[in-house]
């Protein structure tokens, strides 16, 4: 429109008279923008300033410089990693260069267009935006900025998981790689196929495009070989080859040049693992958990979890299970979030394809229908999500609870008289093996593992010890003795006071909140009668509440703590056993 306005202008009758009707000349970029827009693709940390210097003399240019150095920006900040939080300013841009008629910046603003709505998590408008990008570049001679287009288009189909749509896009990107002559990104499509083919559950595949990307590498750059050394050594793993993959990760580790390793020490960690190195896999996983940013921080937590675990180390194999699974329920939120936003993209995209049918009706109860069905639909869709996420939601805790119900009996049951006993039976067993083994190296680790079991059954047997004691005072207190010779119900102050002993004793408040975080007053104050030895009849006189009360707080807590059905005396026992 604008165009067109300034075409019937007085001053634009003019200049078609004197340069045939065609465009006013456009006003030349300062240098300083050239050389911006030169940076921009690989050295976009010194395009930036560049750009930033020429912000406030923006008013020198005409309508079309300014619009190409909104441009440039969104390339920068692309290149640099930052995100977009609007696309308010590229639609702008796509929409004058529609009008404009400069083909290979209408392709570099469709392009960006779709990195736009990559950013803004709607992947269907990305590979719209990518595929007309593609449509508008022909004669073009513009090949780097092709193969980016084709590579974001493969990686926008690979997020949808089409895969097969998406290993020819990134053949594409390579052929316009090599006709650019950019020996900087050459291997990267290689890379890109091999990870497809893994998703694919293809190893050989994978394997082949891998080796392809990590020869041209080795030649091209050295940052992005040491990274497909990497992968291809995972690779290996997944195949069953860890001689390979050690040999691989060897490489990248013995690296001269300063880099972070910590990939290569959580590969090490996880190969040493596979391989039963028990102690190499702690070193090297241990290295690798280092508290930044790190996308294999979750497997991290699990895989020290199964390493202490593994070497008989319980307390710190719970530690870092519970880290494992606090990383895991931030995952699951991002993950949920995430679909979230991917229904609402494909909500929004169908949406906008209806739009455009209805705008082809020309019947008004035809649109007044089409407007009803999809408010009945956003209805449906969202309740639908709901349901989903709650019932997730639901079962996760599930989960969660059972696997701490677990992880406490065997707590419970490596404090016991039991646990001695197979002890010593173990201890047993050594001795008669060493009286019929000779002296050497075998001989020796029996001797170890019979001095940790005795001194683990002393340990055990201290603490009881210690535990009885601390009864046999708390059974001659006065506190004690006030709940079983008076029934009566209790003040606060006598509630805190017996609380506060067996707390002292036994940690009894603590592990139950432990067992279940959301136990409430009432069945604390049930379970601390419970592990006194009061009746259930005199506890319903102290709390003032019936006995099928009690006996129902009882079990409804049991189920609440194991997942299994409601058992009153089954709670009882995890009570005396805490």
């Amino acid at each position: 429109m604008r165009l067109l306005l300034r075409l019937f202008s007085p001053l634009g009758i003019a200049l078609c008279l004197l340069l045939g009707c065609g465009k006013p000349a456009p006003v030349p970029y300062p240098p300083t923008m050239v050389e911006a827009a030169r940076l921009s693709e690989h050295e976009a940390a010194r395009a930036l300033p560049l750009l930033e210097a020429l912000a406030d003399s923006l008013d020198r240019l005409d309508e079309e410089g300014r619009v190409y150095y909104d441009l440039l920006r969104l390339r920068v900040n692309d290149k640099l990693n930052v995100r977009a939080t609007s696309d308010t300013l590229i639609r702008r841009i796509t929409a004058f260069y529609e009008a404009y008629g400069d083909p290979d910046k209408l392709m570099l603003a469709y392009y960006y267009r779709g990195r736009v709505c990559a950013d803004l998590n709607d992947a269907l408008q990305a590979v719209e935006y990518y595929r007309k990008a593609i449509a508008a570049s022909k004669e073009t001679k513009q090949y780097l900025l092709l193969s980016n287009i084709y590579s974001q288009l493969g990686e926008a189909l690979e997020y949808q998981n089409l895969y097969e749509e998406a290993i020819p896009c990134y053949r594409k990107a390579y052929d316009y790689t090599l006709l650019s002559r950019d020996s900087v990104t050459l291997s990267m499509p290689f890379r890109d196929m091999a990870a497809v083919f893994q998703q694919m559950g293809q190893p050989d595949s994978a394997l082949y495009y891998y080796e392809e990307a990590r020869v041209i590498a080795s030649k091209t750059n050295h940052r992005i070989f040491l990274g497909i050394m990497e992968e291809m050594s995972e690779l290996y793993m997944e195949m069953g080859e860890y001689d390979k993959a050690l040999a691989y990760l060897r490489y990248s580790l013995n690296d001269p040049y300063e880099r972070d390793h910590t990939p290569t020490y959580y590969l090490l960690g996880k190969l040493y693992l596979l391989t039963g190195r028990l102690d190499s896999a702690y070193y090297y996983t241990k290295k690798s958990n280092t508290k930044e940013i790190f996308y294999k921080e979750i497997d991290v937590y699990r895989n020290l979890a199964k390493i202490e675990e593994l070497r008989g180390h319980y307390p710190e194999a719970l530690a870092y299970w519970r880290e494992y699974q606090k990383c895991n329920d931030s995952i699951q939120v991002a993950d949920n979030s995430e679909e979230i936003l991917r229904m609402k993209s494909l909500y929004d995209y169908r949406l906008h394809e209806q739009e455009k049918q209805r705008l082809e009706l020309e019947n008004k109860d035809q649109r007044e229908l089409l407007y009803s069905l999809i408010l009945v639909a956003v209805v449906v869709v969202f309740l639908f999500v709901i349901y989903l996420i709650s019932s997730e939601n639901k079962k996760r805790q599930l989960e969660l609870q059972i696997e701490k119900w677990e992880h406490a009996k065997k707590s419970i049951y490596e404090r016991s008289d039991d646990y001695i006993a197979e002890n010593q039976k173990e201890i047993l067993r050594i001795e008669s093996t060493l009286k019929k083994s000779k002296p050497g190296e075998e001989t020796g680790l029996m001797l170890l593992q019979k001095e940790r079991l005795e001194a683990t059954n002393k340990q055990i047997t201290l603490r009881q010890d210690e535990k009885r004691i601390l009864e046999e005072k708390l059974k001659c207190s006065a506190i004690y003795m006030l709940f079983h010779s008076d029934q009566s119900p209790k003040s606060d102050e006598e509630w805190a006071t017996l609380i506060k002993e067996l707390d002292r004793v036994y940690d009894l408040t603590y592990q139950l909140r432990n067992l279940y975080p959301r136990i409430t007053p009432y069945e604390i104050k049930v379970c601390c009668l419970v592990k006194i030895g009061i009746r259930v009849s005199d506890i319903a006189e102290i709390l003032s509440h019936s006995k099928a009360a009690i006996t129902l707080t009882r079990s409804r807590l049991y189920a609440k703590i194991t997942g299994e059905k409601e058992n009153a005396e089954g709670m009882d026992r995890i009570i005396i056993g805490l």
